[in-house]
């Protein structure tokens, strides 16, 4: 996690939020993980409620912890958060995030991420609530920054509009990229297989892939400057 964070971090130009999961066991994880996300130039770390090993709140049936254990590994991870700044000079944002909405019901939801919010976590979010209702109801009673998340399964997405109306400041779209990525791979595939060839799935030019994975930044370079 932290190569993959330092690699994106590297390939872009805009703060990145990264899924810190539950810690991954325990304090002295918990530390390591925030400590190394945040050298590898995370802007924000998220950590979550669920048992783990974690599963998607939304692919599979989640187990989470108590509360208390919930209010625990926030605490952890915003003194690691401390330690980051002070002892390493990397400024990161911790986000308390809570999975518990599917098992224990809105009310345990809000609950902990008011507790998170009390703690000074400086973003909280619930995953998988179950309708606009209850986004709007969470919102009024969070006065903390706060993510909306969602997944395309079978309701349409709420659009970023949308979700700035309900006050939310971070709109997270799931998996949307790469159920798009999984459907143009497929498409392709299966023109290809029918047909021996891709015409009719849209495909992006060579240059433009060239740009995105950096060619002309490094053709650049090479211009300025050559070894052998």
């Amino acid at each position: 996690m932290e190569e993959t964070t330092r690699h994106a971090c590297s390939s872009v130009k805009v703060p990145l939020f990264v899924d810190g999961d539950t810690g991954y066991g325990g304090t002295a994880t918990m530390r390591r993980a925030i400590r190394g996300l945040a050298a590898a130039g995370a802007a924000a770390i998220t950590i979550e409620d669920q048992v783990f090993p974690k599963r998607c709140a939304y692919a599979a049936g989640v187990r989470v912890v108590d509360r208390e254990a919930s209010v625990r590994r926030v605490k952890t991870a915003l003194a690691s958060r401390q330690e980051a700044l002070e002892q390493d000079g990397n400024h990161v944002l911790i986000v308390g995030r809570t999975d518990c909405r599917a098992s224990l019901g809105f009310d345990e939801a809000l609950a902990r991420c008011l507790a998170y919010q009390e703690l000074g976590a400086d973003i909280v979010y619930a995953e998988n609530l179950q309708s606009m209702d209850e986004y709007v109801q969470l919102r009024q009673q969070i006065f903390t920054p706060m993510i909306l998340a969602q997944v395309q399964i079978d309701a349409p997405l709420l659009s970023w509009q949308e979700i700035a109306d309900m006050g939310y400041n971070f709109a997270l779209f799931g998996v949307t990229g790469l159920q798009a990525t999984v459907a143009a791979l497929q498409g392709a595939a299966d023109e290809m297989m029918v047909t021996g060839f891709v015409g009719q799935q849209p495909l992006s030019t060579f240059s433009n892939v060239k740009e995105v994975v950096g060619f002309q930044d490094l053709e650049d370079f090479e211009k300025e400057y050559y070894c052998e």
